[in-house]
Protein backbone atom coordinates (compact mmCIF):
# COMPACT_ATOMS: atom_id res chain seq x y z
CA UNK A 1 0.00 0.00 0.00
CA UNK A 2 1.30 3.32 -0.70
CA UNK A 3 0.73 6.67 1.03
CA UNK A 4 0.76 10.15 -0.31
CA UNK A 5 4.53 11.18 -0.31
CA UNK A 6 5.76 14.82 0.14
CA UNK A 7 8.38 16.13 -2.26
CA UNK A 8 11.17 17.46 -0.11
CA UNK A 9 27.20 -6.68 -8.25
CA UNK A 10 28.01 -8.84 -9.35
CA UNK A 11 25.16 -11.45 -9.76
CA UNK A 12 26.36 -15.00 -9.35
CA UNK A 13 24.47 -17.69 -11.52
CA UNK A 14 24.58 -20.28 -8.42
CA UNK A 15 21.50 -20.86 -5.60
CA UNK A 16 22.61 -20.96 -2.46
CA UNK A 17 20.80 -23.66 -0.75
CA UNK A 18 21.02 -22.35 3.30
CA UNK A 19 18.26 -24.45 5.45
CA UNK A 20 20.71 -24.23 8.69
CA UNK A 21 21.69 -20.54 8.59
CA UNK A 22 20.12 -17.10 7.84
CA UNK A 23 20.04 -16.09 4.17
CA UNK A 24 21.69 -13.30 2.86
CA UNK A 25 20.74 -10.12 0.79
CA UNK A 26 22.63 -11.39 -1.88
CA UNK A 27 21.14 -14.59 -1.87
CA UNK A 28 17.52 -13.10 -2.48
CA UNK A 29 18.72 -11.37 -5.24
CA UNK A 30 19.95 -14.15 -7.15
CA UNK A 31 17.14 -15.70 -6.56
CA UNK A 32 14.78 -12.73 -8.67
CA UNK A 33 18.13 -13.13 -11.17
CA UNK A 34 17.53 -16.00 -11.82
CA UNK A 35 13.61 -16.75 -11.89
CA UNK A 36 11.73 -13.39 -11.92
CA UNK A 37 13.58 -10.44 -14.19
CA UNK A 38 10.98 -7.66 -14.05
CA UNK A 39 11.34 -8.37 -9.81
CA UNK A 40 14.80 -8.42 -10.18
CA UNK A 41 15.17 -4.83 -12.28
CA UNK A 42 12.45 -3.35 -9.56
CA UNK A 43 14.14 -4.22 -6.41
CA UNK A 44 18.06 -3.67 -7.95
CA UNK A 45 16.57 0.00 -9.99
CA UNK A 46 15.88 0.96 -6.34
CA UNK A 47 18.70 -0.51 -4.65
CA UNK A 48 20.97 1.30 -7.51
CA UNK A 49 18.96 5.15 -6.62
CA UNK A 50 18.94 4.80 -3.09
CA UNK A 51 16.02 6.08 -0.81
CA UNK A 52 16.72 9.39 -2.30
CA UNK A 53 16.10 10.97 -6.12
CA UNK A 54 17.22 14.42 -7.17
CA UNK A 55 16.33 16.49 -9.95
CA UNK A 56 16.44 20.32 -10.62
CA UNK A 57 15.93 20.94 -7.07
CA UNK A 58 13.13 18.48 -6.72
CA UNK A 59 13.94 15.26 -4.32
CA UNK A 60 11.29 12.69 -3.72
CA UNK A 61 12.64 10.35 -0.70
CA UNK A 62 11.47 6.95 1.34
CA UNK A 63 11.95 5.76 4.59
CA UNK A 64 12.44 2.37 2.95
CA UNK A 65 15.77 0.76 2.78
CA UNK A 66 16.49 -2.18 0.05
CA UNK A 67 15.11 -5.83 0.99
CA UNK A 68 13.41 -3.77 3.99
CA UNK A 69 10.37 -6.46 4.13
CA UNK A 70 11.69 -9.11 2.69
CA UNK A 71 12.58 -11.48 5.98
CA UNK A 72 15.63 -14.21 5.25
CA UNK A 73 15.18 -16.29 8.55
CA UNK A 74 14.70 -19.42 5.68
CA UNK A 75 13.16 -20.65 2.50
CA UNK A 76 9.72 -20.30 3.52
CA UNK A 77 9.91 -16.87 5.25
CA UNK A 78 11.38 -15.36 2.59
CA UNK A 79 8.28 -16.63 0.10
CA UNK A 80 6.01 -15.73 2.60
CA UNK A 81 7.47 -11.79 2.33
CA UNK A 82 8.45 -11.41 -1.29
CA UNK A 83 5.31 -10.45 -2.61
CA UNK A 84 4.90 -7.13 -0.07
CA UNK A 85 8.68 -7.12 -0.85
CA UNK A 86 8.24 -6.48 -4.42
CA UNK A 87 4.79 -4.58 -3.82
CA UNK A 88 6.12 -2.03 -1.64
CA UNK A 89 9.41 -1.58 -3.84
CA UNK A 90 7.44 -1.44 -6.97
CA UNK A 91 5.57 1.87 -5.51
CA UNK A 92 9.45 3.59 -4.68
CA UNK A 93 10.74 2.94 -7.76
CA UNK A 94 7.51 3.69 -9.66
CA UNK A 95 8.01 7.10 -7.78
CA UNK A 96 11.53 7.42 -8.94
CA UNK A 97 11.30 6.48 -12.81
CA UNK A 98 9.92 10.57 -13.66
CA UNK A 99 13.13 11.34 -11.17
CA UNK A 100 15.27 9.03 -13.34
CA UNK A 101 13.70 10.16 -16.77
CA UNK A 102 14.09 14.16 -16.27
CA UNK A 103 18.08 13.37 -15.54
CA UNK A 104 18.26 11.84 -18.93
CA UNK A 105 16.92 14.58 -20.92
CA UNK A 106 12.37 14.31 -20.57
CA UNK A 107 10.53 17.26 -19.81
CA UNK A 108 7.83 17.73 -17.23
CA UNK A 109 5.65 20.53 -16.53
CA UNK A 110 6.02 19.47 -12.93
CA UNK A 111 7.44 16.62 -11.14
CA UNK A 112 4.88 16.54 -8.70
CA UNK A 113 2.42 15.87 -10.53
CA UNK A 114 4.15 13.17 -12.45
CA UNK A 115 3.60 9.39 -11.36
CA UNK A 116 5.79 6.45 -12.86
CA UNK A 117 4.88 3.18 -13.97
CA UNK A 118 7.60 0.40 -14.51
CA UNK A 119 5.51 -1.90 -17.22
CA UNK A 120 7.82 -4.76 -18.22
CA UNK A 121 11.91 -4.63 -18.98
CA UNK A 122 10.84 -2.44 -22.46
CA UNK A 123 8.89 -0.06 -20.84
CA UNK A 124 8.30 2.37 -18.46
CA UNK A 125 6.14 5.62 -18.66
CA UNK A 126 4.89 8.20 -16.93
CA UNK A 127 1.61 9.86 -16.11
CA UNK A 128 1.87 13.66 -15.96
CA UNK A 129 -1.69 14.99 -14.76
CA UNK A 130 -3.29 17.81 -12.49
CA UNK A 131 -3.85 16.13 -9.49
CA UNK A 132 -6.72 18.94 -8.83
CA UNK A 133 -8.73 17.89 -11.40
CA UNK A 134 -8.82 13.91 -10.08
CA UNK A 135 -11.73 13.30 -7.02
CA UNK A 136 -10.86 10.99 -4.15
CA UNK A 137 -11.82 7.28 -4.89
CA UNK A 138 -13.86 7.26 -1.26
CA UNK A 139 -16.63 8.82 -3.69
CA UNK A 140 -17.03 5.75 -5.33
CA UNK A 141 -18.75 4.75 -1.04
CA UNK A 142 -21.97 6.39 -2.68
CA UNK A 143 -22.58 4.06 -5.63
CA UNK A 144 -20.41 0.81 -4.48
CA UNK A 145 -23.26 -1.80 -2.74
CA UNK A 146 -22.56 -3.53 0.31
CA UNK A 147 -22.50 -6.83 -1.56
CA UNK A 148 -19.32 -5.78 -4.04
CA UNK A 149 -17.47 -4.32 -0.89
CA UNK A 150 -14.83 -6.96 -0.74
CA UNK A 151 -11.79 -7.09 1.33
CA UNK A 152 -9.23 -4.27 0.07
CA UNK A 153 -12.25 -1.63 -0.11
CA UNK A 154 -11.97 0.08 3.44
CA UNK A 155 -7.97 -0.02 2.67
CA UNK A 156 -8.19 1.76 -0.73
CA UNK A 157 -11.55 3.09 -1.19
CA UNK A 158 -13.44 4.22 1.68
CA UNK A 159 -9.98 5.55 3.37
CA UNK A 160 -8.44 8.62 4.91
CA UNK A 161 -7.04 11.65 2.70
CA UNK A 162 -3.36 10.66 2.74
CA UNK A 163 -3.73 7.36 0.91
CA UNK A 164 -2.72 7.87 -2.83
CA UNK A 165 -6.02 6.81 -4.19
CA UNK A 166 -7.57 9.67 -2.40
CA UNK A 167 -4.91 12.15 -3.40
CA UNK A 168 -4.42 10.48 -6.83
CA UNK A 169 -7.60 9.62 -7.26
CA UNK A 170 -7.43 6.92 -10.30
CA UNK A 171 -3.55 7.43 -10.81
CA UNK A 172 -2.96 5.85 -7.49
CA UNK A 173 -5.58 3.00 -8.10
CA UNK A 174 -3.41 2.51 -11.49
CA UNK A 175 -0.57 2.31 -9.20
CA UNK A 176 -1.80 0.07 -6.73
CA UNK A 177 -2.80 -2.30 -9.70
CA UNK A 178 0.79 -2.01 -10.85
CA UNK A 179 2.20 -3.01 -7.50
CA UNK A 180 -0.07 -5.82 -7.01
CA UNK A 181 0.59 -7.32 -10.38
CA UNK A 182 4.19 -7.18 -9.47
CA UNK A 183 4.10 -8.88 -6.08
CA UNK A 184 1.68 -11.18 -8.05
CA UNK A 185 4.39 -11.97 -10.48
CA UNK A 186 6.98 -12.72 -8.08
CA UNK A 187 5.02 -15.49 -6.86
CA UNK A 188 4.10 -17.09 -10.25
CA UNK A 189 7.96 -16.61 -11.12
CA UNK A 190 9.33 -18.36 -7.83
CA UNK A 191 7.10 -21.73 -8.31
CA UNK A 192 10.38 -23.80 -8.49
CA UNK A 193 11.19 -22.31 -5.09
CA UNK A 194 8.01 -23.07 -3.40
CA UNK A 195 8.34 -26.58 -4.53
CA UNK A 196 11.87 -26.55 -3.13
CA UNK A 197 10.37 -25.54 0.22
CA UNK A 198 7.49 -27.40 0.41
CA UNK A 199 7.62 -30.53 -1.88
CA UNK A 200 4.76 -32.71 -2.63
CA UNK A 201 2.79 -29.88 -0.30
CA UNK A 202 3.27 -27.16 -2.90
CA UNK A 203 0.15 -28.12 -4.60
CA UNK A 204 -1.88 -26.36 -1.89
CA UNK A 205 0.63 -23.92 -0.67
CA UNK A 206 1.64 -22.04 -4.04
CA UNK A 207 -2.11 -21.67 -4.81
CA UNK A 208 -2.91 -20.26 -1.55
CA UNK A 209 -0.18 -17.72 -1.48
CA UNK A 210 -0.46 -16.53 -5.07
CA UNK A 211 -4.37 -16.43 -5.03
CA UNK A 212 -4.27 -14.37 -1.75
CA UNK A 213 -2.24 -11.52 -3.48
CA UNK A 214 -3.54 -12.04 -7.10
CA UNK A 215 -7.38 -12.06 -6.67
CA UNK A 216 -6.56 -7.98 -6.09
CA UNK A 217 -6.62 -7.76 -9.75
CA UNK A 218 -10.27 -8.26 -9.99
CA UNK A 219 -10.84 -5.94 -7.29
CA UNK A 220 -8.48 -2.90 -9.10
CA UNK A 221 -10.26 -4.00 -12.17
CA UNK A 222 -13.30 -3.13 -10.58
CA UNK A 223 -12.25 -0.13 -8.25
CA UNK A 224 -10.59 1.78 -11.63
CA UNK A 225 -13.63 0.88 -14.40
CA UNK A 226 -16.29 1.88 -11.23
CA UNK A 227 -13.94 5.31 -11.12
CA UNK A 228 -14.13 6.03 -14.96
CA UNK A 229 -17.69 4.61 -14.72
CA UNK A 230 -18.50 7.74 -12.30
CA UNK A 231 -16.18 10.24 -14.07
CA UNK A 232 -18.18 9.85 -17.45
CA UNK A 233 -21.32 10.21 -15.65
CA UNK A 234 -20.67 12.92 -13.05
CA UNK A 235 -17.33 14.95 -13.58
CA UNK A 236 -17.25 14.60 -18.12
CA UNK A 237 -14.87 17.18 -18.20
CA UNK A 238 -12.55 14.83 -16.81
CA UNK A 239 -13.52 11.41 -18.08
CA UNK A 240 -12.64 13.17 -21.58
CA UNK A 241 -9.26 14.78 -20.51
CA UNK A 242 -8.39 10.78 -19.55
CA UNK A 243 -9.45 9.17 -22.50
CA UNK A 244 -7.39 11.34 -24.50
CA UNK A 245 -4.37 11.72 -22.10
CA UNK A 246 -1.17 10.62 -24.64
CA UNK A 247 -0.21 8.17 -21.84
CA UNK A 248 -3.13 7.22 -19.50
CA UNK A 249 -5.20 4.40 -21.53
CA UNK A 250 -1.61 3.11 -22.55
CA UNK A 251 -0.65 2.29 -19.13
CA UNK A 252 -4.20 1.23 -17.74
CA UNK A 253 -3.63 -1.23 -20.55
CA UNK A 254 -0.41 -2.91 -20.56
CA UNK A 255 -0.73 -3.44 -16.82
CA UNK A 256 -4.91 -4.90 -17.16
CA UNK A 257 -3.40 -7.09 -20.11
CA UNK A 258 -0.31 -8.18 -18.49
CA UNK A 259 -2.12 -9.38 -15.20
CA UNK A 260 -4.75 -10.84 -16.60
CA UNK A 261 -2.41 -12.88 -19.13
CA UNK A 262 -0.68 -13.96 -15.47
CA UNK A 263 -4.04 -15.07 -14.28
CA UNK A 264 -4.71 -16.82 -17.22
CA UNK A 265 -1.38 -18.84 -16.67
CA UNK A 266 -1.87 -19.27 -13.26
CA UNK A 267 -5.54 -20.95 -13.82
CA UNK A 268 -3.49 -23.26 -16.11
CA UNK A 269 -0.60 -23.85 -13.58
CA UNK A 270 -3.26 -24.81 -10.94
CA UNK A 271 -5.36 -27.03 -13.40
CA UNK A 272 -1.77 -29.26 -14.29
CA UNK A 273 -0.71 -29.57 -10.38
CA UNK A 274 -4.64 -30.78 -9.57
CA UNK A 275 -3.92 -33.43 -12.40
CA UNK A 276 -0.92 -34.79 -10.78
CA UNK A 277 -0.93 -33.83 -7.35
CA UNK A 278 -1.28 -37.33 -5.23
CA UNK A 279 -3.62 -38.19 -2.55
CA UNK A 280 -6.22 -35.96 -2.62
CA UNK A 281 -5.38 -33.22 -4.47
CA UNK A 282 -5.25 -29.74 -4.51
CA UNK A 283 -7.17 -28.74 -0.88
CA UNK A 284 -6.94 -24.32 -1.70
CA UNK A 285 -9.75 -23.34 -4.30
CA UNK A 286 -8.76 -21.61 -7.50
CA UNK A 287 -10.05 -18.30 -6.24
CA UNK A 288 -11.24 -16.79 -3.19
CA UNK A 289 -14.30 -14.97 -2.35
CA UNK A 290 -13.19 -12.05 -3.83
CA UNK A 291 -13.21 -13.64 -7.46
CA UNK A 292 -16.91 -15.08 -6.75
CA UNK A 293 -17.77 -11.65 -5.55
CA UNK A 294 -16.94 -9.48 -8.47
CA UNK A 295 -16.51 -11.56 -11.63
CA UNK A 296 -20.77 -11.39 -12.46
CA UNK A 297 -20.29 -7.48 -12.69
CA UNK A 298 -16.89 -7.38 -13.88
CA UNK A 299 -18.44 -10.01 -17.09
CA UNK A 300 -22.01 -8.09 -17.22
CA UNK A 301 -22.60 -4.87 -19.89
CA UNK A 302 -21.62 -2.39 -17.55
CA UNK A 303 -18.16 -1.30 -18.34
CA UNK A 304 -18.90 -1.45 -22.04
CA UNK A 305 -18.09 1.84 -23.01
CA UNK A 306 -14.77 1.72 -20.21
CA UNK A 307 -13.95 -1.21 -21.95
CA UNK A 308 -14.28 0.44 -25.38
CA UNK A 309 -12.70 3.79 -24.60
CA UNK A 310 -9.36 2.58 -22.46
CA UNK A 311 -9.06 -0.99 -23.30
CA UNK A 312 -10.05 -1.96 -26.77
Amino acid sequence: MKRHVVLGVVISFFTIHCSHAQLTHEWAMNQLFSYSNTSYEIVNGFKSNGSSISHDGYTRSFSMQHLKYCELDDLKSFLNSIDITVHETAHAYDSQIPYMKANQGSTFANLSKTEGFYLDPFSSVCIEFPKSKLFPSNELVRVIPESLRTFRFNTYINAGPTQSTQCDGVVGLMDEFNAYYHGSKVLYDLYPLFKEAYGTGVSWSWPSKFVSNADAFYEFDFFIKEYLLYAKQHHPALYQELKTHPTFSFVYKSIHKSFSTLMTNYEKKYDELNKTSTGYGISTPKHGDIYKTLLPTLQSNRYQEITADFLN
